[in-house]
């Protein structure tokens, strides 16, 4: 029975879950998230308020392994570990999605629920030597800023797609 009144509560909010700057992350949420968190593919945490239930925020999590585009300096990988460097790739936790709900802009910082994934992130790290993580994003100087100088991430490589050009930076622990 709780656990029904708890799905009920989680499905009313993610279907009211909005993100006015990028749409499609809502959409994400809304259509595939906990779909591919069944399946094993991602995991998806919430993040809720505690005096209201509604919901904050969301990210989802991956290991993935991440291999270097052509064009990445040895330099770069050597910062990266010595075996990314000599393998042209390196495992990974990915942050594939983040988001926080247009009601609480100003209220909870995209930081706080960034640091959430770093502590989930490097609870990993504890258990598994798991000390990479990783952020991918389309080329924009706003999300760069919170990515790199606010968060500490570290770009590593650009590569273009049909959508545009995607960045992907590495935090390491």
């Amino acid at each position: 029975m709780e656990d029904e009144f708890l799905l009920k509560l989680i499905r009313r909010n993610i279907s009211k879950f909005k993100t006015s700057s990028n749409p499609s992350i809502a959409s994400y949420l809304q259509d595939k998230a906990l779909s591919l968190n069944k399946q094993n593919s991602i995991r998806t945490y919430l993040l809720i308020d505690s005096d209201t239930s509604e919901l904050i925020g969301y990210f989802c999590l991956k290991i993935v392994i991440i291999k270097f585009e052509i064009n990445v300096s040895k330099n770069i990988k050597k910062k990266i570990s010595s075996d990314a460097m000599k393998n042209n790739e390196f495992p990974s936790l990915l942050i594939t999605k983040l988001a926080r709900d247009d009601q609480y802009k100003g209220l909870v910082s995209g930081k706080t629920i960034l640091e959430y994934a770093f502590s989930i992130a490097y609870d990993i790290y504890k258990k598994t030597a798991l000390k990479h993580v990783c952020v991918d994003w389309y080329d924009h100087f706003k999300l760069e800023k919170f990515y790199c100088e606010d968060c500490g991430f570290k770009i590593f490589q650009y590569r273009n797609t049909d959508k545009g050009k995607i960045v992907s930076a590495f935090y390491k622990f």
